[in-house]
């Protein structure tokens, strides 16, 4: 009876309990070490594994996609036009806002030159010397005087090609870069086919009247907007006047700009004029006003300068601006490196802007991609992604997405030691866990 009554006692007594529990303890020592030791590591391989497992959490690619509403309001009124074929296109993200026998394929006189001066800039270098040859010496209507012999530069020729609308520098300049007048030719209609210009047909570099010459107002319209994101071109058809020396005369040859809209209507900035009996006046202009930039044509027109600046009223008021992404907008960031763990911010290289027409129920989709993560340094402006934007389902443009920052990734040692760090850290929360609130 007392051995149970003991028995029952001691085992509800506190400290006997204590005292055979440390009893049991330095009895099992070394077993209970081992176990400890083992607990400590597996906690830390655990660990370690939680923490090797957050750098692959990312996705590999970061993808947003947002819709943006075009402009409301009414649209105005489409103008009245003298030009038997006229386009208007805004020059930025290339839309049709208006055309007038478009397609129609007519003669187009000097406007030619626009491709003559863009092949040009393909083939050869701006101080690149050109000895005029005969032929085009003796080519005839409008020239600058170039003399058989003589010896002038590819910028100066692009000059008197733009601006005085010579006839001999286009020869010299088509004999310079494709060899022969009908070799230039051929390169012009690969030009002409690579910008998307697919109704027009070259035949000489001048755009004197010719069987099998022509071109449209869309497709000119398309290579204005081409030779005016040509920085060297769109300086060029902007200078008023240009001073070129003659080797036979003490005085220079005089370059003027013909194309009367530069003076007539506020904003304009280029492009290119012409005249031939069959194509009548012509002429491709662009101009910009509250950050819009736009093209007109006008072709067979006794108004040409009037025409465009109708269309450019027209297209200013048909417009307004949207913004689709902002420069200094912060799109996600990039991991660098995860030890130590360090981000660079994506961001656009510009910011996006579009033209919507007013009323036309615009719909601009907005798709972003950038890389999650990188497996190297990075610099600032280093491409991470690109921008798409689309206008009512069709592709309307596209920008990079960049690092806002250089960002070093550091070596595998300090690497490796930052991660053990990390490791250790985490172990150590989970082991505080239960006595945290």
């Amino acid at each position: 009876m007392r051995r149970t009554y003991d028995e029952t006692y001691l085992t509800r007594n506190p400290k006997a309990v204590l005292s055979r529990f440390a009893k049991s303890c330095v009895k099992n020592r070394r077993k209970l070490s081992a176990a400890l030791v083992f607990a400590i590591i597996a906690l830390f391989v655990i660990s370690c594994l939680v923490t090797a497992s957050s750098t692959t959490a990312l996705p590999a690619v970061a993808q947003t996609v947002s819709e943006v509403a075009g402009a409301p309001g009414p649209a105005p009124s489409a103008p009245g036009l003298y030009a038997s074929a006229a386009a208007l296109v805004e020059a930025d993200n290339w839309r049709l806002l208006y055309e007038k026998n478009g397609h129609v394929k007519l003669p187009i006189a000097s406007t030619t030159k626009m491709v003559t001066a863009l092949v040009v800039r393909d083939k050869l270098g701006l101080k690149d010397n050109v000895t005029i040859s005969p032929e085009a010496a003796a080519t005839g209507e409008q020239a600058i005087g170039l003399q058989a012999g003589e010896t002038l530069t590819v910028e100066q020729l692009l000059y008197a090609l733009l601006l005085q609308s010579a006839n001999d520098s286009a020869v010299a300049l088509a004999q310079a870069a494709g060899g022969s007048v009908n070799g230039f030719a051929e390169l012009m209609d690969a030009k002409a086919q690579e910008l998307g210009a697919k109704d027009s047909n070259f035949t000489n570099p001048d755009g004197l009247d010719q069987q099998g010459h022509y071109s449209t107002a869309c497709d000119l319209a398309v290579i204005g907007r081409r030779l005016m994101s040509d920085p060297v071109l769109a300086k060029i058809v902007q200078t008023n006047r240009y001073d070129i020396p003659d080797p036979t005369h003490p005085w220079s040859r005089v370059c003027l700009n013909h194309n009367e809209i530069l003076s007539r209507y506020p904003g304009a900035t280029g492009v290119k004029t012409g005249y031939t009996a069959k194509a009548g006046q012509c002429l491709v202009a662009s101009a910009t006003r509250d950050g819009k930039a736009l093209v007109a044509v006008a072709l067979n027109s006794q108004q040409r300068a009037s025409d465009c600046a109708a269309l450019f009223n027209y297209g200013f008021n048909l417009t307004a601006p949207v913004m689709l992404v902002k420069k200094d907008a912060t799109l996600g960031g990039t991991r660098v490196s995860s030890f130590p763990k360090r981000v660079v911010d994506a961001v656009p290289a510009n910011g996006i802007n579009a033209l919507s027409v007013k009323g036309a129920g615009d719909v601009y989709t907005v798709r972003t991609d950038f890389v999650t993560k990188t497996a190297r340094s990075v610099k600032k402006g280093q491409r991470l992604g690109k921008i798409v934007y689309t206008l009512n389902g069709k592709p309307a443009g596209s920008e990079d997405v960049v690092a806002s920052a250089s960002v070093y990734r550091p070596g595998p040692i300090q690497g490796g030691a930052v991660f053990l760090w990390y490791s250790l850290c985490r172990m150590g929360r989970m082991l505080s866990s239960p006595f945290r609130f």
